[in-house]
């Protein structure tokens, strides 16, 4: 019998958002009540009845406060467990936000509903289910073989896979998942892109049937959402497939969490709040159930090496499944293309190997890892560069929408657009993205078939699937798209990839951007020349001397490695240190600038009362270098805290002493994936 007299319940209130009150327990529901039950409570003066879930006890209210009583208990199963709570807690207080915001973002909004046995179906099924033959099971290669062994035998409950592109991490994972589920227990399969959870999940649902297979990503709908989480509860889920958000879908009896292409800065939400990272929330899951977490790149996180190395728990896999070799890699100089009198985003390299691969029936990727159809617009006249009104970034052109658009706050113009500083009408687009690529390509090679894969194409559901299931029959001859076409693709059909413009990832002013770009490199290289013929990679860059660009032609990770772990050694830049990065943003400039200074200020002095300021250095504050989103303008204070889990409480708990005007937004990042 539960002898608590309150109960902390989390209710979704219209145009308040989700918030928590404390409501008096019935006697006659006291042997009832748990965690995670679902309620009925009056709220407001009309005493309108809302669901709510319990997510706390107490027996102690603040003097004045007159707590209203709960109704009645929805469902005696309770919709969460304990263990689940206390993970929703960890995230709550390890990033920096309150409970309410943690339960909103997890907790699917059908829940909130008055009746959730009414919710609707969704009318368009998603087409990874069909039906579909089960393949054979292919035995593991005596190398795979050797890593599964060891991850078995191992005691520690986090292992990395590095193994090259191509060398089969997949069937090391499968055989993993095979185990688990013998054992009676489940899995949770992360991948980056939800192109590539789809991807895995087909394969999956080819090994293992798609009974008791279930996805999790925000493309799918609320009641999509909804059924899933009423199948988990029950039990009914035995491999659950998704994006960084379903690491909070409440599997039963979890047994194993594999996160691939770990690497992916994708594994970190960056906006809204809470700003976490999967990776970090997987490993507090299987502490928390004692499961274990198999993570797996070709490129791995600079952190998630070094540790692995520190922990006796990596595993390499150096050679390719079936021992195909590595692709050619060969770097092709632009600036020459230009003296050449070759104006095309296609160096005539390029263009020679795509027609003679298609004509040799084999396909071909182009990666631009830019969407839009340019990189900045400017006026001819005086020069200057058509900029977002709300954000300090470039406008860009998109030529199906004929409109210019801001990729942050997803403002408008129309086009053509005049000068916004002398009125001339004469605005030019230039460098490329996705869709400039895709136009002259479709000049170019006008009797291929073409397609595109980004974000901007994916207009409707299952749109991206069907682009990938073209592609792997071999419907496609071309395929133009940005990252996300540079992991997990496994058409053993495709020899040539093309990178249009190699220097991208690099020229970012930001520690990680030398990780970014070597790791995009390698990755979409390694889609080449899967099968039985030799691929070949083309990269085509302005700064053939770049040396990440050289360490990526060798796809040589352990050399980057240790040119990049060197640098941030150096710096005390993770894994050295672990970050925390705290904006002042505000519509008012001074006042923003001002706020972080002062803050600054104080938490420097904090720090050497502590004598702590050498283990927690603070950096700054300057100014974003993104220094204004959404008519906020922004500076950033950089914490570097080499006391590890102390010294991140430490910052906290000074953290939440402040308070600020109205008009100052406080925003802070736990280990962020950038400094921009």
């Amino acid at each position: 019998m539960n002898n608590h007299k309150y109960a902390q319940v989390l209710v979704d209130i219209n145009k308040l958002g989700s918030k928590t009150f404390s409501y008096l327990i019935k006697e006659d529901l006291k042997d009832k009540i748990k965690i995670g039950s679902a309620v009925s409570v009056p709220f407001g003066r009309r005493k309108e009845t809302l669901k709510a879930y319990v997510v706390g006890f107490s027996s102690y209210l603040e003097e004045g406060i007159k707590p209203k009583e709960i109704e009645d208990i929805l469902d005696e199963t309770p919709i969460f467990s304990s263990e689940y709570l206390e993970l929703l807690e960890w995230v709550s207080n390890y990033y920096f936000c309150d409970i309410q915001t943690v339960l909103n973002m997890a907790l699917p909004q059908k829940f909130f509903e008055k009746n959730v046995k009414k919710y609707r179906k969704p009318k368009i099924e998603n087409k990874i289910f069909e039906k579909t033959d089960i393949e054979n099971k292919n035995s593991l290669t005596p190398a795979q073989k050797k890593v599964y062994d060891e991850i078995k035998k191992i005691s520690a409950k986090t292992s990395l896979i590095y193994g090259i592109t191509g060398s089969g991490k997949t069937e090391i994972y499968f055989k993993l998942i095979e185990d688990t589920i013998k054992k009676g227990k489940n899995v949770i399969f992360l991948a980056p892109e939800i192109a590539l959870v789809s991807q895995l999940t087909i394969r999956t649902i080819e090994r293992f049937g798609a009974d008791k297979i279930a996805l999790w990503h925000s493309s799918i709908t609320e009641a999509e959402k909804y059924e899933t989480w009423r199948k988990l509860r029950n039990n009914e889920i035995k491999i659950l497939f998704g994006a960084r958000s379903a690491v909070f879908a409440p599997i039963k009896d979890l047994g194993l969490i594999i996160i691939d292409e770990e690497h992916d800065s994708s594994y970190k939400q960056t906006m809204p709040n809470p700003r976490y990272n999967a990776k970090d929330v997987a490993k507090k899951l299987c502490d928390l159930y004692g499961a274990k977490l198999v993570l797996g790149s070709a490129t791995p996180s600079i952190e998630s090496y070094y540790e692995a190395i520190n922990t006796n728990s990596l595993f390499t896999l150096k050679e390719r499944y079936n021992e195909a070799s590595l692709p050619q890699v060969v770097i092709v100089d632009m600036k020459q293309e230009r003296l050449d009198k070759n104006y095309t985003l296609f160096s005539k390299t390029l263009i020679e190997n795509t027609i003679e691969a298609i004509n040799n029936n084999h396909q071909v990727i182009f990666l631009i890892n830019r969407r839009g159809y340019s990189s900045y617009s400017q006026c001819l006249e005086c020069g200057e560069v058509l900029e977002c009104r709300k954000c300090a970034i470039p406008m860009i052109y998109h030529y199906r929408t004929n409109s210019y658009k801001c990729h942050y706050c997803n403002s408008t113009l129309p086009y053509p657009q005049k000068c916004p500083s002398c009125g001339s009408e004469a605005m030019e687009n230039f460098g490329a993205g996705s869709q400039k690529v895709e136009l002259q390509a479709m000049e170019i090679f006008k009797d291929y078939r073409i397609a595109r894969l980004d974000s901007d194409s994916l207009s409707k559901k299952n749109e991206h699937i069907e682009i990938l299931k073209q592609f792997q029959k071999g419907e496609i001859d071309i395929l133009i798209g940005t990252q996300m076409i540079a992991k997990g693709l496994d058409n053993k059909n495709v020899t040539l990839v093309g990178v249009i413009n190699a220097d991208l990832s690099f020229n970012l002013p930001d520690y990680k951007s030398s990780e970014r770009g070597f790791s995009i490199l390698t990755q979409v290289a390694g889609r080449s020349g899967r099968g039985e013929e030799k691929g070949k990679v083309i990269f085509q860059t302005y700064n053939e001397e770049n040396i990440f660009l050289k360490n990526a032609q060798a796809q040589d990770y352990e050399k980057f490695y240790q040119n990049e772990i060197s640098q941030r050694e150096l710096f005390d830049y993770p894994p050295f240190s672990k970050m925390i990065r705290v904006i002042l943003s505000s519509k008012n400039e001074y006042r923003a600038e001002k706020s972080a200074l002062e803050i600054e200020l104080h938490l420097s002095d904090y720090l050497k009362k502590l004598s702590l300021d050498e283990a927690i250095l603070v950096l700054g504050p300057a100014p974003c270098v993104i220094n204004k989103i959404k008519e906020e303008y922004r500076y950033n204070i950089l914490i570097k805290n080499k006391l590890d889990f102390s010294g991140h409480k430490t910052v906290l708990r000074f953290l939440k002493t402040i308070k600020l005007p109205s008009d100052i937004k406080l925003t802070v990042d736990i280990d962020p994936s950038d400094i921009l």
